[in-house]
């Protein structure tokens, strides 16, 4: 029995071994979240027909290797989004974090979407994200059903565009009309809105109010498309009710990747108790890349009852 003692002790040593937890393998990847770059696409959701957006995942190398030439973003499964099948990685030391980017563009019929991608080291073999090293990077969104000939519904996505005045920058999607709000401009999805001619049974609007002071505007910077021929842009504008002194004017500008920008309509409204219809051509624009700007100034100065709306503001694709 003299040696049961050592015995034991051995295989007491060689079970905490085997239970141990290993060295860190050389290729692992950690997801840690999704980056908004420019427009705000997160998991599910609703985009218009065409979007075009950058997918950012943050990620951690947690292995031992450090990612360089060679390690590659692949596509591994679902919908492209219209990005290309695999990109370069940059240089990653083992344990420093990564944006990781994708340009991609939404699909143009409706439904529901989702892809997915895996790393891929320089011997071609793939990993993942999760424990276990196998669970790939998503990207999911949604496109809508739209009206027959409407392409791209502004309302729809009021809460990805950003939203700017003179007074503030990233203003919400669902301001007040407070004092602060009176004070920096604001914009809301008014859904049951009282509208000049009409106080009843009105269908949503985007209520805007350009901020009361010096230099007084707001405006939408909408997620970009690429426009095709026959797209027109429409919409009704006026002045909210009981805001008699509202004088406004409503622009429609058009913005290209590089941040330059062209005015596309002009239209002076006043509180007359009617409502008007607009509307601009955008067929020269056909095959750009375009990011519609709408856009509403004091017209005269500065009034607490300069509120007007957009009604049904879209872009129809009309076919010969």
């Amino acid at each position: 029995m003299k040696h049961l003692v050592p015995l034991i002790a051995i295989s007491l040593a060689l079970a905490a071994c085997s239970t141990a937890v290993p060295a860190a393998a050389c290729d692992q990847a950690e997801f840690i979240e999704h980056v908004i770059l420019d427009v705000p696409v997160q998991d599910g959701t609703e985009v218009m027909p065409g979007t075009h957006f950058t997918k950012t995942w943050l990620v951690t190398n947690r292995g031992t290797c450090d990612w360089g030439d060679g390690y590659a973003l692949v596509h591994s499964g679902g919908e492209t989004f219209g990005a290309v099948q695999e990109q370069a990685l940059p240089d990653v030391p083992a344990g420093e974090i990564v944006e990781i980017s994708l340009r991609m563009t939404a699909p143009d019929r409706s439904g529901e979407y989702a892809g997915e991608w895996l790393l891929r080291n320089p011997a071609g073999e793939r990993f993942g994200v999760g424990a276990d090293g196998n669970q790939p990077l998503e990207a999911t969104l949604s496109v809508p059903e739209l009206p027959a000939g409407v392409v791209y519904d502004f309302i729809h996505v009021a809460c990805l565009t950003r939203w700017d005045s003179g007074r503030a920058t990233f203003l919400p999607c669902e301001g007040e009309d407070d004092d602060l709000g009176l004070l920096q401009g604001y914009v809301r999805i008014n859904s049951d809105p009282s509208l000049e001619a009409s106080t009843s049974d009105n269908p949503p609007v985007l209520e805007v109010k350009p901020n009361n002071q010096s230099g007084n505007f707001i405006a939408g910077f909408f997620p970009p498309i690429t426009l095709q021929e026959g797209d027109h842009f429409a919409a009704t504008v006026g002045c909210m009710d009981e805001n008699p002194g509202c004088r406004l004017l409503f622009y429609v500008e058009a913005q290209w990747p590089d941040g330059t920008r062209r005015r596309l309509l002009e239209w002076a409204e006043e509180a007359d108790d009617m409502r008007h219809e607009i509307e601009a051509d955008l067929s020269e624009l056909a095959g750009e890349e375009i990011s519609l700007v709408l856009i509403v100034s004091e017209n005269g100065g500065r009034s607490l009852e300069g509120r007007g709306f957009w009604m049904d503001p879209r872009i129809e694709r009309r076919l010969p």
